[in-house]
């Protein structure tokens, strides 16, 4: 599936101790996944016209036979998403969903970083040190090639302000696309009872 990008009247992206993102984790019927691919296209694409909203991603993994997948919808705050959540768009495409689950759907509110983290349902998230290593391995290339890249803009500037673009830069790319890359990309060693 692809992402939907902000909408033109979305909010810019905020803080992240501000912003809220929204976990759905969906298990698809084999037989249901091509529909359940065109009614949550319809509902990104509705999503993406709400005040508020920044943008979302989509993870698909498999569980058995049976496919995973993982929503995580990027609201400026938890009014805007909460102002979604009570929408009657909302309210009818929960009505559709059971048609196409096979089971349970696990929603959960994440602030912050954690979103990205992509835990499986059921699972106990991964110890701290997996999470530190996780996240240096992402940070640590964005900054070197920011830092290599912002050197001509920042020439003669303070050493403090002289890494604000790096800083910036890295924190951007570092939530969208490479930890939930990584995360993916890892997720046998982060979750290894999944596996």
């Amino acid at each position: 599936m692809v992402d939907v990008p902000p909408s033109p009247n979305a909010a810019p992206a905020p803080p992240a101790r501000e912003g809220v993102t929204l976990v759905v984790t969906e298990f698809v019927r084999p037989s249901r996944v091509a529909e359940y691919e065109a009614w949550a296209r319809e509902l990104h694409a509705v999503q993406s016209r709400q005040p508020g909203f920044v943008g979302l991603h989509v993870l698909r993994g498999q569980s058995g036979d049976t496919p995973e997948y993982v929503t995580l919808v990027r609201f400026a705050s938890p009014e805007a998403l909460a102002a979604w959540r009570a929408s009657p768009e909302y309210a009818a495409a929960l009505r559709e969903l059971p048609r196409f689950t096979a089971g349970e759907v696990d929603y959960r509110e994440s602030v912050g970083l954690e979103a990205w983290f992509d835990r499986p349902v059921h699972s106990a998230p991964p110890p701290l040190w997996k999470n530190v290593v996780l996240g240096f391995v992402g940070v640590y290339p964005l900054i070197l090639l920011f830092t290599w890249l912002c050197r001509p803009l920042v020439q003669g500037w303070p050493w403090w302000a002289a890494i604000l673009p790096s800083a910036l830069l890295a924190t951007v790319f570092l939530n969208w696309p490479v930890l939930p890359l990584l995360s993916r990309l890892l997720r046998g060693w982060l979750y290894p009872d999944r596996s």
